[in-house]
């Protein structure tokens, strides 16, 4: 297949139907531009997991089981928390917040019972029996509350701030946006002169949708904007910049409209592909229309075609290339296993795609109706900028040995840094530590011993003294090993309470009894000393329970502690009990510790086949395995710099910032293809490597840092994001490519001129 001759036929079409072509992208555009509207925002971590993962299935299993595994927590500050005025107060608002659809059961210090010793056994009593209407009245409620081990729990140690935990009644099933809003309406009516504090994974989940929109509305015209600007200043004149702007736009309405077309919801990631397409989707246009410019003020007395068709068959191949090698980087994420990811690979490389398309079929057909810029017949150029790419390329290449020692060193100390990089998913951390939710997590963290729980699913013969002893040593075990476990309630800590009352409570009788048949008289007796429905949340029958779960408390959402939790925990599992009753990890706390390790997994797996396959396409396009190194070295190189300086800023790496390995592999061996094709061109063409190098500099050098350039103020656009680690994201891609292109603008002529590899003269 000769692709020199493919691109000639394909300047011929465009030159022969340009407004057939013209009118048929905007019917297009049209046509997908209609189901935009129909997007749906999706900020939930279960569509981040494949619907067969045994995590959402045993999920799943809990919403039937005990009416879901998520739970909101509210607390309550005051410093006259048991004042009659303020309890009748907070009595009132766990009614109206128990009477919230999606809450099934609200548990407090209004609601909650405990095990008093009798000369009968024990008795079943609430710990508020009636609201204290003196300081007597309040000493009793405090000694009650000491009693049942209530304080660390529902009540703080200072005894300022309690809490309200209620148990959600599905993980899935549920619209998060109205909750919220019930919630926080509630808290509204109530709150002042006490402070209210919201935390709930689900709260989380809906903010961020609402900030995906937010983010959504503002850094995508930002980005537009600034790429305009910085089109405007590169060009100088209309063409240059709307035509790129328009394959651009084009660009993302294609891509959101075949995601409406195919029902496809958007993701919280999903919000970055408008400012990826508005950074890289420009790319093949700039190389197109700066090489345009660049012949027409040297060769004034060609026409526009002939100046068009020469541009075309100096870059086509050039950019076809570029354009497969980001396809590829963003299609090795459906070697991911998050399926959000892999959904993200698809779409954008779909976006590039169309990009692509556009700039060799919309550009040209453009440029033949339009006239050329003034200035351009004048000679007039940007002769400054011509000047200093020419004399950089001058002196990477007349001190070769000293600039890539230089560079040599800055890259091995910054690689070194990746021993310090760390996977955080938490979904917390999307927001400054200033916003309301960072604010009440960490309040209920330092009050409550923290606001996520993970949960194990156990099944079998429960109140068999077995099953139960089991239950214990894993519950030991984990506390004991893990410091971020504050907390831990089982169907074990009931019946141990029961057998200690029914002997006096006697604390050294705080054991499991042995015998299963006293195990049952002892839930018979609490059954009927109290309404029946306190161990909803823990067994799925009081009488004949077939499963129950452990609940965990963590002080705080760090999900390389959960993810090490989650992997200890199932060890110990397969080591000890492997023949026992069944023992699995669930909960939404878990599921983010296994979106950790999916996240290290999936990053690995696809930056090592995108850079491979990358590097094999560029040996055989420059048929020289030599060439395919010099192609990836730049943007290999990139990727380990970039990643040690995360390290070393202590920044983690998250479901976003894993998207850095594809920007910088897709985008990042642009400016090596660029470089090395034009520069063989040279070499060709009868100039020595020096001569070919300063050549490439003159003609190729404005399009590949206009290129690089449209890149780095395109992700600019994120620092204006809500989020937190958008904005990190935002930069790390700026500096990223940056190292990319000072790569391919320093590094390359230095190798190339030392090393004078062969296949440049082949």
């Amino acid at each position: 297949m000769n692709l020199r001759r493919i691109s000639t036929a394909l300047f011929e079409f465009d030159a022969h139907y340009p407004r057939t072509i013209i009118a048929a992208v905007i019917l297009i555009t049209v046509l997908f531009g209609w189901k935009v509207f129909d997007l749906e925002m999706d900020p939930g971590l279960q569509s981040g997991l494949p619907r067969d993962h045994k995590i959402v299935q045993s999920m799943e299993i809990m919403d039937e089981l005990f009416s879901g595994s998520d739970i909101l927590i509210v607390a309550v500050e005051s410093d006259s928390l048991f004042s009659t005025k303020t309890l009748k107060k907070l009595f009132s608002f766990q009614d109206s917040l128990e009477a919230i659809n999606q809450i099934s059961r609200v548990t407090s210090i209004f609601n909650q019972k405990y095990i008093v010793p009798d000369k009968n056994g024990f008795e079943i009593e609430s710990i508020l029996l009636d609201i204290p209407q003196d300081s007597v009245g309040n000493q009793k409620l405090i000694e009650r509350l000491d009693k049942s081990g209530m304080i660390g729990n529902l009540v703080s140690e200072d005894y300022k701030t309690l809490c309200f935990i209620g148990q959600i009644n599905s993980s899935f099933a549920y619209d998060e946006f109205e909750f919220r809003k019930n919630i926080y309406e509630l808290v509204n009516r109530f709150s002042s002169p006490e402070y209210f504090y919201v935390s709930s994974l689900p709260i989380t989940r809906a903010t961020v949708i609402e900030y995906m929109q937010r983010d959504m509305r503002v850094f995508t015209p930002v980005a537009i904007g600034l790429c305009i600007f910085l089109l405007m200043l590169s060009f100088r004149s209309w063409t240059g910049v709307f035509l790129p702007f328009f394959v651009v736009g084009f660009s993302i309405i294609w891509t959101f409209g075949i995601m409406g077309w195919l029902n496809m919801s958007l993701s919280f990631i999903g919000t970055l592909i408008p400012v990826m397409l508005v950074a890289i989707a420009n790319n093949y246009g700039i190389h197109i229309i700066s090489h345009y410019y660049e012949y027409s003020r040297s060769d004034t007395m060609s026409t526009r075609g002939q100046i068009l068709k020469r541009t075309i068959r100096k870059v086509g191949i050039p950019i076809l290339l570029a354009g497969i090698t980001t396809m590829v980087s963003f299609l090795c994420l459906l070697s991911h296993s998050l399926p959000r990811a892999r959904e993200m690979g698809a779409l954008v490389s779909f976006g590039i795609l169309i990009a692509f398309i556009l700039s060799i079929i919309l550009i040209p057909s453009v440029l033949v109706l339009v006239p050329r810029p003034h200035f351009l017949s004048k000679g007039l150029g940007m002769s400054y900028v011509d000047t200093i790419l020419i004399n950089m390329g001058k002196v990477f290449t007349r001190y070769r040995s000293l600039v890539l020692l230089l560079l040599s060193i800055v890259g091995i100390w910054l690689a070194m840094g990746i021993q310090y990089l760390k996977v955080d998913t938490n979904p917390d951390h999307y927001f400054p530590k200033s916003s309301t939710l960072r604010i009440a997590n960490t309040k209920i963290s330092n009050a409550f011993g923290g606001s996520t729980q993970m949960n194990i699913l156990v099944q079998g013969e429960i109140f068999d003294p077995s099953v139960l002893e089991n239950i214990e040593v894993l519950t030991d075990h984990i506390k004991n090993r893990h410091d971020i476990v504050t907390k831990s309630y089982s169907i074990v800590d009931v019946i141990k309470r029961m057998h200690s009352g029914f002997n006096g409570g006697d604390p050294t009788m705080e054991v499991i009894p042995d015998d299963i048949d006293l195990i049952r008289q002892y839930m018979f007796m609490y059954s009927i000393s109290s309404d029946g429905d306190e161990f909803d949340l823990i067994l799925d029958d009081i009488e004949d329970p077939s499963y129950t779960q452990i609940l965990l408390r963590l002080q705080e959402v760090q999900t390389h502690a959960i993810a090490a939790i989650v992997e200890d925990t199932e060890q110990f599992i397969e080591a000890n009990f492997y023949d026992e009753s069944p023992m699995e990890l669930t909960g939404s706390a878990t599921l983010l510790g296994v979106l950790n390790h999916m996240v290290i997994r999936g990053q690995l797996i696809s930056l090592v086949v995108s850079v491979c396959i990358i590097l094999l396409i560029m040996s055989i396009v420059f048929r020289s395995f030599i060439g395919g190194l010099l192609a990836t070295f730049p943007m290999s190189a990139s990727v380990v710099m970039m990643f040690g300086l995360m390290g070393y800023l202590n920044i983690t790496l998250n479901i976003t910032t894993s998207l850095l390995t594809c920007i910088l592999v897709g985008v990042g061996v642009d400016y090596t293809v660029h470089f090395l094709w034009h520069l063989r061109d040279h070499v060709k063409d009868g100039d020595s490597l020096d001569e070919a190098i300063t050549n490439t500099f003159r003609i190729s050098g404005k399009g590949i840092l206009f290129n690089g350039l449209s890149v780095v103020v395109g992700f600019s656009a994120l620092l204006y994001s809500v989020f937190v680690p958008v904005k990190i994201f935002g930069i790390l891609v700026m500096g990223s490519i940056s190292f990319c292109l000072f790569g391919a603008l320093a590094t390359l002529p230095a190798l190339t001129s030392l090393t004078k590899p062969k296949f440049l003269f082949k």
